[in-house]
């Protein structure tokens, strides 16, 4: 799990969109904490296997080393958060989903955002300092709307082993093991752990794996020169060949073709 952006980084939704949608759109983590604000637009976003629905005013707070995945229509608007890892900021430990209905909340949290926007284009002296200071207001933030109780999405009890499935596919994917080997793990039978995943995110286990597994099969082709023989390696599939044929069947692109640079515009006729 990498990411090369800065400890602290904003970026608009709508400037998330115009990267490949697959980076977002799919089961992934990162190694910075993330808050996301929507102002507008609604959709699904999922965190440790749990989908649930956003609209308006909502924040998702995603802890370093979470997955998750976030639909990303084209009237979505608002902003994307990274935060550095470890617990210098006192951020939560545990994901969160509010609905912000205190306009007093919403304005202070557009604004803090603003602000570490402005100071990261300014660059100026002591910035790694005033960054902390803005961090830990965002902290403070997220406290305060987690003790005032309002606009929490719950969490269902009966869903809590997909996110222990989620916590521990997250932590193991690469390993090679299969659902069976999870559910195996989590003390359930495959069965049931798919059908638990599937009122939790709409699809069963088996579809969840695959999708983590895909999304950094995807990231090692394009954002580094690993041969295809050694992503397949990484990611513990039992040979090249049947790692192109799950590719394929995930993308519906050969490994080969997915890392091909894009085609080139025709020139223009000469006149």
């Amino acid at each position: 799990m990498t990411d090369s952006r800065p400890p602290f980084s904003v970026l608009s939704l709508g400037k998330l969109r115009m990267q490949e949608p697959w980076r977002i759109e799919l089961l992934h983590g990162r190694p910075q904490h993330r808050l996301y604000w929507i102002t507008r637009g609604q959709g699904r976003v999922t965190v440790n296997c749990l989908t649930r629905g956003y609209g308006p005013n909502t924040a998702v707070f995603v802890p370093a080393g979470v997955q998750m995945a976030l639909e990303l229509p084209s009237q979505l608007q608002g902003l994307e958060l990274h935060l550095p890892p470890g617990d210098a900021l006192g951020l939560p430990a545990e994901p969160f989903h509010l609905r912000i209905s205190n306009i007093e909340a919403q304005a202070s949290l557009t604004s803090h955002l603003e602000r570490i926007e402005r100071e990261l284009a300014a660059r100026a002296p002591a910035m790694d300092r005033a960054m902390t200071g803005y961090g830990l207001l965002i902290s403070a933030w997220m406290e305060r709307e987690l003790s005032r109780g309002e606009g929490s999405i719950l969490r269902e009890r009966t869903h809590r082993l997909a996110e222990l499935f989620g916590t521990m596919m997250e932590a193991r994917f690469r390993s090679g093991r299969g659902v069976a080997d999870y559910a195996e793990a989590l003390g359930v039978t495959p069965t049931h752990l798919s059908r638990i995943c599937r009122e939790a995110a709409g699809r069963p286990a088996h579809a969840l794996l695959t999708e983590r597994l895909m999304h950094e099969a995807r990231r090692l082709l394009r954002d580094t020169d690993m041969p295809a023989r050694e992503v397949a390696e990484t990611l513990s599939f039992s040979s090249a060949a049947y790692f192109t044929r799950a590719f394929q069947q995930a993308t519906g692109r050969t490994p080969t073709e997915f890392r091909a640079p894009l085609r080139a515009p025709v020139r223009a006729a000469r006149t």
